[in-house]
Parts: C-alpha cells; structure tokens; sequence
C-alpha cells in the first residue's frame, strides 16, 4: 500500500511539473480574504465576471482540469479576456470557511460569481474543454447583455421576448429588480400570452400567491392550460406554487394558508388515492418547522387512526419515529415516538430495530430506567455479530445518560 501511494503521488508530482511547464489560464491564487476583496475590486473596475476554481491538492479531477482544460488554447483565451480567474485551497483555513460559504461539497466546484460575490452560474465536477467554453460563453454573454437590456427597459423599447430575457439575466444579479420587472410584465398579460410556456415558467418563479391574477387565471383555465402545455407543465407550475406557499405559511405561521394548501392545491397535482398521505405530510412539515409539536402529535394520530390500513400500522408507526428522530429535538416529539414505538413493539414483541429503536429514544428522554429494559430486550434478540455490535454501541449510550 504504502508503495502503491509512493507511486501516486509521484505521478500527481510529475503531472503538476508538466502542468507548469504548459501556458495556462492566468488565475489569482486566494488565500485569504484581502485577497479575494482585491480580486473583486478589479472585477467592479473592469465589470467583468468572476471565474473561481475551488478545488483540493487530492482531488485527481481537479489536476485533470489544470493539465487538459486550462492548457486549452481557446480557453485561455476566452478566460483571459472576459474573466477575473481565481482559485483557492478548499482545505486550507480559509479556503474551507469560504467552501462552506458557498455550500461547496465536492471537488472540483467551479463558480462564476458576479462583482457582489453571489453565484451566477455553477458547475460541479471536471467538464472538458468544449463544456467549460460553453458554459463560459453563455454567462458571458446574459452578463455583456445585460446593460443593454437595463437601456432598453428604461426607455420602453423592449420587446416581450427581450423583457423575459432580461428577467432571466437579472435573477441571477440583482434579484429585487428581477421581481419588479416580472411583476410588471405578468400584470399586462393577455390571453394569448398564456399560451406561451415561458408564462407558466415566469408565473412559477415570481407570482405564486393564491391571490395572484396569473395563479387565479391559469387554474380556472385548467383545460386549457393542460390542452396547450400538457398535463406535467401544469402540474410543475402547481407543485411551485404549492411550495413558495407552504415556505410562506410556516414563515408566518399562516394556517389559514395551509388549509387552503390543503384544500385547493394538494389536488390539482396529486391522485385522489394519495391526497390524505400528502395533506398529513404537509400539517406535519408546518406544524414541525413551526415547532408546534402538540398538533404535530395531534396530525399523526389522526392518520394513523383515520387513514392507515391496520396491516400497515405497524410500518408507519416505525417509520413516524424514526422521522422524528432524524429530524427534530423536541421532548414533546420524543415521547410520540415512544408511544409510536410501544405500540409497535405490542404487534411484534421480537421485533430488534423496535427495541433498539426505543433504548435510543428513551436515552434522549433521559429515561435510564427504561432505556435500560429495552436495552436487556434488544439484547435478547440480538442474533447476529452486527445486531450485537449495535447492542454494544447503545450500551454505551444508555451509559453515558
């Protein structure tokens, strides 16, 4: 092994000395954060994008982009012309702070980032040269037609079809006035305009509140909308709305809202048979975010007891708490979760993950008493080398209470 690594990392050595000896695009190495001020201060002063390679000294793909896509001509130049080009470390002190700032998670992750340092565009893992131009290309020129565009806009010589371009430009840049623009063109809509697809995507993005005029005019036009877009466009642009007003609902704390989700949007996207699962999954997501945990306990008994087959109970019941165990800290919750699980146990007394489950469950409670019991039942049914492993690890945690 040890030969095997030696040899690794002698040729990761020696492709980075071939690397070197290659032109390449003309990137800022950053790290810190003086630097990174100073790479966008120029990026204002030229108003251009900026282009940021994060990567790490093991990752191979990374090395792959420095030695077979850097290396390109066409891409040097067209990143030398039109870009500030950074990279940084993700591994080095600062270089993680800023990986986690952007919710980078795998490596390569390549970002074109605008002068106010909010991502244009993203690109996950190694792209070949052809990709990587396109990609380029693309931000380089929503960003170059943007200020004209902005022109166009002010002195009302835009075009429709312009209009929605500039929207689509300015999400990605200024995304206040993106809701502006928008606002305005969905309000001097015409029927005709419906029958454009590109209405439904901008109505999904920017106007989905039930009292809108768009959402108002498109679902009492059902027919006509799935005659014209298909069954599936209307359906994505439900499922948008229903989203955008369940975030609203549990930001604040609107359940007249959420009934009318409930009532009015759960069955425009969902089968008649799977209506009552998706409302109690939507009461339990609100009810759970807005940490109102006794009508979260309230909704999940009602289901179980109205809505669930009894050869299914048992399922669900172990299911419910291990959602809550994944998801939530609440003493409230907790003990749900061990009446779920009592209950389950009560069906199948030599059931292993019921018992385990509920030594964990006990020991969030601080219950040492009847973690401890549990703990002796689990033990009882620990019938293989890894049950007994598991044992032994909530021994441990039982212990530790």
């Amino acid at each position: 092994m040890k030969v095997f690594q030696f040899i690794v990392s002698l040729l990761l050595i020696s492709n980075l000395a071939i690397a070197n000896d290659l032109e390449t695009i003309d990137f800022i190495e950053v790290s810190s954060e003086k630097e990174w001020k100073k790479a966008f201060e120029k990026a204002k002063a030229d108003n251009k994008v900026v282009f940021v390679d994060v990567y790490t000294d093991w990752c191979g793909y990374c090395h792959k982009l420095d030695n077979e896509v850097y290396t390109n001509e066409q891409v040097i130049s067209y990143f030398n012309e039109n870009f500030i080009n950074i990279k940084f470390d993700a591994e080095t002190q600062w270089g993680y702070q800023k990986a986690q700032a952007y919710a980078v998670d795998g490596y390569p992750t390549l970002l074109f980032l605008t002068t106010n340092e909010d991502v244009y565009e993203e690109i996950g893992g190694f792209v070949p040269s052809p990709t990587l131009l396109a990609y380029a290309e693309e931000v380089q020129s929503s960003w170059a037609k943007l200020p004209i565009l902005a022109a166009q806009y002010e002195r009302g010589t835009i075009s429709k079809g312009e209009t929605l371009e500039y929207i689509d430009a300015l999400e990605r840049r200024d995304v206040e006035k993106a809701n502006e623009v928008a606002a305005t063109y969905l309000k001097g809509l015409n029927d005709a305009d419906y029958l454009e697809i590109e209405t439904l995507w901008l109505a999904s993005r920017f106007e989905n509140y039930l009292e809108a005029e768009t959402y108002m005019y498109i679902t009492a036009h059902k027919d006509l909308m799935v005659e014209t877009h298909g069954q599936s466009e209307y359906e994505d642009y439900i499922k948008a709305v229903y989203n955008d007003n369940l975030l609203l609902a549990i930001k604040y704390g609107d359940e007249t809202l959420l009934n009318r989700i409930v009532i009015e949007l759960i069955p425009e996207f969902v089968p008649e048979t799977e209506q009552a699962e998706a409302a109690y999954i939507t009461k339990t997501l609100y009810y759970g975010q807005r940490e109102d945990f006794d009508n979260y306990v309230i909704e999940s008994n009602a289901y179980l007891n109205n809505h669930v087959l009894p050869e299914d109970k048992k399922n669900f019941m172990f299911s419910q708490a291990v959602e809550i165990l994944n998801n939530y800290e609440s003493k409230r919750l907790y003990e749900h979760a061990v009446d779920l699980l009592k209950q389950c146990r009560r069906m199948d007394k030599d059931n292993f993950e019921v018992a385990s489950l509920l030594v964990y469950t006990y020991a969030l409670l601080g219950d040492k008493k009847q973690a401890n019991e549990s703990l002796l039942l689990a033990e009882d049914l620990a019938d293989s080398d890894e049950k007994s492993a598991i044992v032994a690890d909530l021994k441990q945690v039982v212990s530790s209470i």
